[in-house]
């Protein structure tokens, strides 16, 4: 799989790298939508935190695997999750309580565009 990750400030390389495998309590997520926020923009331009990092923070995809622990989500749900490890990358993984569906009739982007007032606005923007 390709992921981009940050090494120095502003500097950004897409890498092969081997697919992440879900931990306890964790999705594996095949990424379809990522948020590029202005935090996350900041943190690559000032070269913020221990690097190399990968970054970002949101994602929207298809839950294509399920680690130990998990229960009450199957392969092939669609999701929007919080990662805590980044969200620049094909697949990721991210804890299964930062994560919700996406609902019937929602698309990937509106769902990465609104992980940080998830559920409640996604759900009612849907209702309309």
């Amino acid at each position: 799989m390709l992921r981009v990750r940050s090494y120095a400030p502003g500097e950004l390389r897409v890498e092969d790298a081997p697919e992440p495998v879900p931990g306890e309590g964790e999705l594996l997520i095949r990424a379809h939508a990522i948020g590029v926020t202005l935090p996350a923009v900041r943190r690559v331009d000032a070269g913020a935190g221990p690097l190399p990092a990968l970054p970002g923070g949101e994602v929207a995809g298809e839950v294509i695997g399920v680690g130990p622990g998990v229960s009450g989500w199957a392969v092939g749900e669609r999701v929007t999750a919080l990662p805590f490890g980044g969200s620049y990358a094909q697949v990721v993984t991210a804890p299964a309580m930062m994560a919700d569906r996406i609902p019937a009739g929602g698309d990937f982007t509106q769902g990465v565009a609104l992980v940080p007032w998830r559920p409640r606005t996604y759900r009612r923007m849907n209702r309309s």
